[in-house]
């Protein structure tokens, strides 16, 4: 018989990381837009910031071709799809399968209109770097207006 000593620490960590994925889960389709349906569905990291000058959103999209992925600029919403696909080889026994595949999709609400025509993507490393310049000419943005 082999004897582990309690380690309380490790106990609470594992209890935490349980109860940030039941938050996730639950609070992740209020947040973003309608999600997709099906047991694939996963949501990429995103982090997103403004410049004077333009929104940059960066998605981590590891394993992802460029092909797989669409960028729609509507006004003010940002929407990224696309699909990361599964092993091309099923094997026997899976001992570990931690990586979501299927498809995905996060929109993001800007707070100021951009152009669609000058949006830069680029697909590097695993991360997706999007620039979207905003509309010339406006006088500020709209939580400045209002």
């Amino acid at each position: 018989m082999t004897v582990r000593k309690w380690d309380p620490l490790r106990d609470l960590l594992s209890l935490q990381e349980r109860m940030n994925e039941l938050f996730e889960e639950s609070f992740a389709g209020r947040l973003e837009e309608p999600a997709l349906v099906g047991s694939g569905a996963w949501a990429p990291l995103a982090d997103a910031y403004e410049t004077p000058e333009a929104f940059v959103v960066l998605l981590e999209l590891p394993g992802i071709d460029e092909d797989d992925v669409e960028v729609q600029v509507d006004g003010d919403m940002l929407t990224v799809k696309g699909q990361r696909r599964g092993l091309s080889l099923r094997p026997d026994r899976f001992h570990r399968m931690e990586r979501s595949h299927g498809p995905f999709l996060r929109s993001f609400h800007l707070t100021e209109e951009v152009e669609p025509g000058r949006v830069s993507a680029q697909l590097r490393d695993g991360v997706l770097r999007l620039e979207l310049p905003k509309v010339r000419g406006r006088a500020g943005s709209r939580r400045e207006r209002e």
